[in-house]
């Protein structure tokens, strides 16, 4: 029994002094790797100079997009107009009735005593004291489409003849025009041929009247009117 227990307490010694002579060899000690552990950090303790976090999902700017004003109504900047075309018909440039056109050529400049005249450019040609047609007047240029005087067989009215006193558009297809006639181009000026016929020359047009038949028209390119 006691051999046995010699034995044991040798072998006991011996390992102990194994373990303490590998603890003693200061260059084996910093073979062991050594484990260490960190406390985990929340996010209030991580400093502020950290990286910018970046969002999962990240919007790109778009570039500013110019405003369009839509005017209102009432608001848009009035322009200038040019000169408007041929007045409508119930906008009449000329006398449309007897007892007015009296009135106008009354109102007239004086001019002269002639048998026949013209306006400027011959745009509209008169004729006076013809014993069949006279008082009359023709265009040049302007007629007036009037189916209702010219059906479709005439480019339209483009004279006023005065026949058995009444004066009366016409369709020409001829023209009572003669060379030597006197061309009138004062703006407001008379000419009558002395015997109760007076026509009024204006930009206008020319207004005519015969006295002694209580008739008369106005011609003009794009207008006339017969009372």
């Amino acid at each position: 029994m006691r051999s046995i227990g010699t034995a044991t307490l040798l072998i006991v010694l011996t390992v102990l002094s194994v373990l303490t002579g590998c603890g003693s060899d200061g260059g084996d000690a910093d073979d062991v790797p050594t484990i260490t552990t960190r406390p985990s950090t929340t996010a209030s303790s991580s400093p502020t100079t950290d990286l910018p976090s970046v969002s999962a999902t990240e919007t790109s700017v778009s570039p500013p997009i110019a405003s369009v004003t839509t005017p209102t109504a009432g608001s848009e900047t009035p322009t200038e107009t040019g000169p408007s075309p041929e007045p409508p018909t119930d906008q009449p440039v000329g006398p449309t009735t007897y007892r007015e056109a009296l009135q106008r050529v009354a109102a007239g400049a004086p001019g002269q005593v002639a048998a026949r005249f013209s306006t400027d450019d011959d745009v509209i040609y008169c004729l006076l004291d013809d014993a069949v047609i006279g008082p009359a007047c023709e265009l040049r240029r302007g007629f007036i489409k009037d189916a209702r005087i010219c059906g479709g067989a005439a480019e339209g009215v483009g004279r006023i003849e005065t026949f058995e006193g009444k004066a009366r558009p016409v369709c020409p297809t001829d023209t009572i025009r003669e060379p030597g006639a006197e061309v009138i181009s004062d703006d407001g000026v008379v000419v009558t041929n002395g015997d109760g016929v007076d026509c009024l020359v204006e930009t206008a047009g020319v207004t005519c009247v015969d006295i002694n038949a209580d008739t008369g028209f106005f011609l003009a390119p794009g207008e006339y009117h017969v009372f």
